[in-house]
């Protein structure tokens, strides 16, 4: 449930931006990509859409141009609660894996930093 509440905030956090902060909305232009946030099993996760400098979210969990696969929802929530530093840890011990566009990916962490400053 922690998972999917932290997923939800930031999709309120990216939406909040791309209409309220121009330099967010500059930093959006020009680049579209969608990414999935989930769990292994495909249960539980968000995918969040950037497109047209607009950016939207919904529960479609297999179509994307990246995604991060964790191993769980509490292994997640913890990762991704400590932010970076959290999810380059699961990373190193193989707790989340990244399918797709490596672009997109990083990308989309930088979009995080740049709406959670």
């Amino acid at each position: 449930m922690r998972f999917i509440l932290l997923l939800a905030i930031l999709a309120s956090k990216f939406k909040t931006s791309s209409v309220t902060n121009e330099n967010f909305k500059k930093f959006m232009m020009g680049h579209e990509c969608r990414i999935v946030v989930k769990t292994k099993d495909g249960k539980k996760g968000k995918r969040f859409i950037f497109k047209d400098g607009r950016f939207s979210s919904d529960a479609v969990l297999d179509e994307y141009d990246a995604a991060m696969v964790w191993a769980d929802p509490v292994i997640a929530f913890k990762a991704m609660k400590k932010g970076e530093e959290g999810i380059m840890d699961a990373l190193q011990n193989h707790l989340v894996g990244i399918e797709g566009e490596i672009h997109s990916f990083t990308w989309f962490g930088a979009a995080i930093s740049f709406v959670m400053e």
